[in-house]
């Protein structure tokens, strides 16, 4: 082989693992810099429903959309109930609550089980407005309760109707939102 010849192979070679060296190193970068924010990153789960707005939660926040849905769904189960549907609605709402909260709520539910199928009363909510305030999760639910106590042969009878406001607070723990507080206040 000639010296020219040699030389110039010589010269692709190192050309070539000049070349390779670059993308190893821009790739290497890469590589830490994706682990680095791996570190800081926050999973956020989006869901699109097939009508209305997306709804997103990360590990300890949650948006709007989905704290407003959420809290109206807990307060029907919480405020819509009859001696039918009681104990099944007991099972549901205990599934979200914070476990700091967890043993006065089963308390509470379970009192207001007994008073319900003893007085066979039903209970039924009218909301006039909600709001929520995002940086504290709460959800808040002004309305009117009325609650229907049933007689043997007689068409139920409206006992009580009284403006309520209902403050169900929240606290967003591992992706899930959990009931941590409900206070109730007469209007």
């Amino acid at each position: 082989m000639d010296r020219v010849t040699l030389d110039s192979k010589n010269q692709k070679i190192v050309t070539q693992r000049n070349i390779f060296l670059f993308f190893s190193v821009a790739l290497s970068i890469a590589i830490l810099m994706l682990s680095t924010l791996l570190f800081v990153k926050k999973e956020r789960i989006v869901v699109v429903p097939t009508s209305g707005n997306t709804l997103w939660i990360e590990e300890s926040k949650v948006s709007d959309t989905y704290l407003d849905k959420f809290g109206s769904y807990i307060a029907d189960l919480l405020l819509t109930r009859t001696p039918a549907d009681v104990s099944r609605k007991n099972k549901i709402i205990l599934e979200y609550i914070h476990p700091s909260f967890y043993h006065e709520a089963k308390k509470q539910l379970q009192q207001d089980k007994e008073s319900i199928i003893k007085s066979d009363e039903s209970i039924l909510f009218r909301p006039a407005r909600s709001y929520i305030d995002p940086l504290n999760l709460t959800y808040v639910l002004e309305g009117e309760l009325l609650v229907f106590v049933g007689k043997t042969g007689e068409k139920p009878s409206c006992a009580q109707n009284e403006p309520k406001r209902f403050t169900f607070g929240f606290q967003c723990h591992a992706g899930k939102l959990l009931l941590k507080s409900l206070k109730r206040e007469n209007l």
